[in-house]
């Protein structure tokens, strides 16, 4: 027999009108500047002092803010929350990532200054990225894409998705047939149509992307060799064949340009010489024929760059 319940069933809490859900920074961001005077001096603690508003107990908490305790809770009510205790949870909750957003580095005082933070850390990225290659690994994957009929080249998000044109654009020259792809629904269909001939490059930074990573899966499955360009010790890295991996770490400037991507690009260009070493004379014949077209219809200058 099925017995009715005599509860009422809760419905979920809506999320917050301005749609930013559990993101606790950007709820009070959003309507900062509809508060109290005694509602914004607490929003810019919270904004300003995270930590310290979360570790204060309420007797310390509102002497602190100079505010009192039912101001503090009616401000918790103000941005979505039932009371103190799940304001300081939501607020640790946006701390995993948020904090270095509100605070971030101390910024360059002068041009020079911006100019020679971006270098030193393009520096940086390249040198720590030649250390902690494998240069066995780079070898090894230089043979297998050599000898490949077709080098598929997959990676999305901001940084991968342009990874892969760049190792069309370094690779077609030598005369290998390369197919890059960012879109995730063709990747899979791709990896499904290749076998023991054809070999999956996945890029990726994070080495965490969960498409991707089924495409690899995939592609192993029939058979198809598979390299991973990313990060050491990452999902991406333990699931391909062939890990090819840099351990080069984030400068946690969210102002800056992501100094990883020249270590990534380093490695790509490392992986073209030798395979143009390992090919030649093929290579060789490959860029001579780019550059007789070049010189007769563009640019009759030798000296310039091979079409880039």
């Amino acid at each position: 027999m099925i017995r009715k319940s005599n509860s009422v069933p809760v419905a979920p809490r809506p999320e917050p009108a301005d749609g930013r859900g559990g993101d606790i920074f950007g709820v009070i961001l959003a309507r900062e500047s509809s508060f109290s005077k005694a509602h914004r001096r607490i929003a810019h603690a919270v904004l300003t002092h995270p930590q310290a508003f979360v570790e204060k107990p309420i007797e310390a908490l509102a002497p602190w803010l100079g505010v009192s305790a039912p101001t503090v809770m009616r401000f918790s009510r103000a941005v979505g929350c039932e009371g103190l205790r799940e304001l300081k949870l939501r607020i640790m909750g946006s701390m995993r990532v948020g904090v270095r957003y509100l605070e971030p580095a101390t910024p360059p005082a002068t041009m020079a200054e911006a100019v020679s933070r971006v270098v030193m850390r393009a520096h940086s990225a390249i040198a720590t990225a030649e250390q902690t290659l494998d240069v066995g690994a780079l070898e090894r994957a230089a043979a297998i894409v050599a000898r490949s009929r077709v080098l598929y080249v997959f990676g999305s998000g901001g940084v991968s998705s342009w990874l892969i044109e760049e190792v069309q654009n370094r690779l077609f020259r030598l005369g290998l047939h390369v197919v890059p792809c960012a879109d995730q629904q063709m990747q899979m269909m791709l990896a499904a149509t290749m076998d023991r001939t054809d070999t999956l490059l996945g890029c990726s930074l994070t080495g965490r992307n969960a498409e991707l990573l089924r495409a690899v899966e995939i592609a192993a499955q029939y058979g198809a060799a598979t390299i991973g360009l990313t990060t050491a010790a990452t999902p991406l890295s333990r699931a391909v064949g062939l890990p090819l991996t840099i351990a080069v770490p984030e400068h946690g400037d969210p102002l800056g340009p992501t100094a990883m991507r020249y270590g990534f690009m380093a490695v790509i260009d490392m992986l073209a010489y030798v395979i143009a070493i390992r090919t030649q004379p093929a290579a060789l014949e490959k860029l001579r024929r780019i550059k007789q077209q070049l010189m007769t219809f563009r640019d009759e200058d030798d000296s310039q760059p091979l079409c880039d």
